[in-house]
């Protein structure tokens, strides 16, 4: 199983008076000399977790407590850790945020093999927005050509009928056409990406490992991008398990169920290897 090393993580609520212990089992202390509440994972049946709390069901019983309330990230980090795996492992019903990374469910404890490269970088919320517009591009650039075309028919149309085409003023209305299907076409553009810089910028406030160091391997057995607080080096997500991938000028994201899953910057490495760190991308997963 993987991460099965992960040590227990103490969560102690001042306000309560209860401490919560989320590791092999999910146990309650009470403040006084009653007995802990204990839970064994396959008693639970619905965890969330919330960019301000996490939320545990067990039994007849519900626990929550805030994100405020552990010692530090990489204390809330590991917990989100082993409640994924629990949740591979027993199956509960697991609710979560959006991820700027896989969720450790996806993960197998395997051997990387000889080819192995790994690297350690903060991700760059600039890079990865560039990234993320660039990608958005490349959808956008034949939608606009469609949205400015319609606008020009539509802006001859009513020209026509307003004023009516003639050989004599046809010429001018070519010119105003063209850049109202051009202007509409930018105003579009502008929109779309002021929208997805904002939406990228919520994603990353979702998930707190995209503000910590994380660990990338790209080996032919598979692949990690983990918060590097909780990574041990035998625990890789397979590429059967991912769809595609796309390339950018500074980063690899890859793709499952037309959904990103993991942004892979190349600066994590060193730049002698990217170009066998791409072959072996290209060689495991379909690029678009």
């Amino acid at each position: 199983m993987a991460f099965h090393d992960l040590k227990p993580v103490s969560v102690n609520d001042s306000k309560n008076g209860k401490t919560y212990i989320i590791g092999n089992v999910f146990a309650v202390y009470n403040a006084g000399p009653e007995p802990p509440v204990v839970y064994t994972w396959d008693m639970v049946k619905q965890v969330s977790v919330g960019r301000k709390e996490i939320k545990i069901d067990a039994g007849s019983a519900s626990y929550s407590f805030s994100n405020k309330h552990f010692r530090d990230v990489d204390d809330n980090i590991r917990a989100i850790a082993i409640i994924e795996c629990r949740y591979k492992e027993y199956g509960f019903n697991y609710q979560h945020e959006r991820r700027m990374f896989p969720l450790k469910s996806l993960y197998n404890e395997c051997s990387p093999g000889k080819e192995v490269y790994v690297g350690e970088a903060v991700l760059d919320e600039g890079e990865t927005a560039a990234a993320f517009i660039a990608l958005l591009n490349f959808k956008l650039m034949k939608f606009l050509w469609l949205v400015a075309i319609l606008i020009m028919l539509i802006t001859v149309g009513i020209l026509h009928l307003n004023i009516g085409i003639t050989r004599s003023n046809v010429l001018y209305f070519i010119p105003i056409s063209a850049a109202a299907g051009g202007i509409t076409a930018l105003l579009v553009y502008i929109i779309t990406h002021a929208v997805a810089r904002g939406m990228f910028k919520r994603l990353c406030e979702t998930d707190i490992s995209a503000r910590n160091p994380i660990t990338f391997v790209i080996s032919r057995s598979g692949f990690a991008a983990c918060a590097s607080c909780v990574y041990e080096s035998r625990d890789l997500i397979p590429w059967s398990e991912m769809d595609y991938f796309i390339e950018s000028d500074k980063m690899f994201i890859i793709y499952k169920n037309n959904s990103p899953v993991a942004y892979i910057p190349k600066k994590a490495f060193e730049k002698k290897t990217v170009s066998s760190i791409a072959d072996i991308i290209a060689l495991s997963l379909e690029q678009r």
